[in-house]
């Protein structure tokens, strides 16, 4: 497996650097052998979108998971959206954050460790508070979350309006006043495409941007999905037991048949509760006149 730690020099004897976006180098270490390759950041002085570059060499270098000190949100999506694992709060030299991943001592996180700028600061900084939405219970599948209130992160600059409340953050659609981190479209969302990363070759951009693709047609499924069966609870919802007059005994099966009770019998005829109704359709199924339908 490939694996990337951040690092402060160019071999396994290096200290692991906090900054995921802002390293000197990054180690690309195989942990079936410990071969490895370094790579000087080319990321380390760009005055903005340091961590979503970043997060885009790793997507072009095939790598699995990211070891490092800290994570920022933009760079944490992007990673989520090529299928990446970050670990955070790794300390000590790069050969000992290897052995501690290699004997699963080391759990990838589920959110961004520090909040966006974080890099800047310098490696001795310490992490900032994070003004993150809250988290929202799941529904069936990834979910597509509108984003709460509250300000994002960064600076915008692309184009658009969100979906949710407040301001986002970043680049793009996604996090200008638009879909991103501040409030778009929030955890669960569809990522946005990104620019490329600096010093690509022309085959790691084109697997990088496959890979975006991929991620971003699975979450499109399954929010289509998620829609059909949100539109067909609506139609579920809005249909009830439905009596006629004219056909109706008063004989009282669906009385003793329906389970919540929502039918009765008035003046010899049976009336049903649309409140109660679950449109379960036993009383249809029951009655011996066909004298109830669905509608």
């Amino acid at each position: 497996m490939r694996i990337a730690i951040t690092a402060t020099g160019a071999d396994l004897e290096a200290n692991v650097d906090p900054r995921f976006g802002r390293c000197p180098y990054f180690l690309f270490v195989e942990t079936d052998d410990l071969s490895f390759e370094a790579t000087e950041n080319p990321n380390l002085t760009l005055g903005g979108g340091a961590g979503i570059q970043s997060a885009q060499l790793m997507a072009a270098k095939g790598v699995k998971h990211v070891l490092t000190g800290n994570c920022g949100p933009n760079a944490y999506q992007t990673l989520a959206a090529a299928g990446i694992a970050v670990v955070v709060g790794c300390g000590g030299t790069v050969a000992d954050v290897v052995e501690q991943f290699k004997a699963g001592q080391l759990n990838a996180t589920a959110e961004p460790s520090v909040a966006g700028k974080f890099g800047l600061g310098g490696a001795s900084g310490a992490p900032q508070e994070m003004s993150m939405p809250p988290q929202q219970p799941p529904v069936a599948g990834p979910q597509m979350g509108m984003g709460g209130g509250g300000q994002g992160m960064g600076r915008g600059r692309g184009g658009g309006r969100g979906m949710g409340q407040g301001r986002g953050g970043g680049r793009g659609m996604g996090q200008g006043r638009g879909m991103g981190m501040g409030v778009g479209l929030a955890q669960g969302s569809i990522p946005t495409p990104q620019p490329p990363a600096q010093n690509l070759t022309r085959d790691e951009e084109l697997a990088m941007l496959k890979q975006q693709t991929e991620a971003m047609n699975q979450q499109m499924q399954q929010t289509y999905e998620r829609i059909r069966q949100l539109e067909q609870e609506g139609k579920t919802r809005t249909m009830v037991a439905k009596v006629d007059a004219e056909k109706c005994t008063g004989c009282g099966i669906c009385v003793d048949i329906c389970p919540v009770e929502a039918i009765s019998l008035e003046n010899g005829m049976a009336v049903v509760d649309e409140r109660t109704c679950t449109a379960c359709g036993l009383c249809v199924n029951e009655c011996p006149n066909e004298a109830i339908s669905m509608g």
